[in-house]
C-alpha cells in the first residue's frame, strides 16, 4: 500500500483524478467515517458553481444503503482516506 501526505487541495485533486466507479473508498471527514464501493462520481454544476460529489454504497452499516459526499463542501474537514482501485495498488492518504 502506498502512503501519501497531501494538503487539502492535493487530496481533493487526487480524489477527482483517481477515484472511479466500483473502487472502494474509506474516508474520514469531520466526525464521519464512510466505507464502501463508489457508485457514482458527479462533476455537474450546482447553482452555477462547479460540483464534485461521490456516491458510496456503505458496507455493513446501519445508516442506510448509500451516501452522497459533496467533496467541495467537506474538503476542509477531510482527515484521511484509503482508496482501493478496482485494478491497482491501494493508496492511504493523510491530509496535512
Amino acid at each position: 500500500m502506498k502512503n501519501l501526505e497531501l494538503t487539502t487541495q492535493e487530496a481533493v485533486k487526487y480524489l477527482k483524478e483517481n477515484v472511479k466507479v466500483h473502487d472502494i473508498l474509506e474516508i474520514s471527514y469531520n466526525r464521519i467515517f464512510a466505507e464502501g464501493e463508489v457508485l457514482n462520481v458527479d462533476f455537474s454544476e450546482y447553482f452555477e458553481k462547479p460540483g464534485f460529489k461521490i456516491m458510496v454504497s456503505l458496507d455493513e452499516s446501519d445508516l442506510g444503503g448509500t451516501i452522497e459526499i459533496d467533496v467541495y463542501e467537506v474538503e476542509e474537514d477531510i482527515i484521511e482516506f484509503t482508496h482501493k482501485p478496482k485494478n491497482g495498488e491501494a493508496v492511504d492518504v493523510t491530509v496535512i
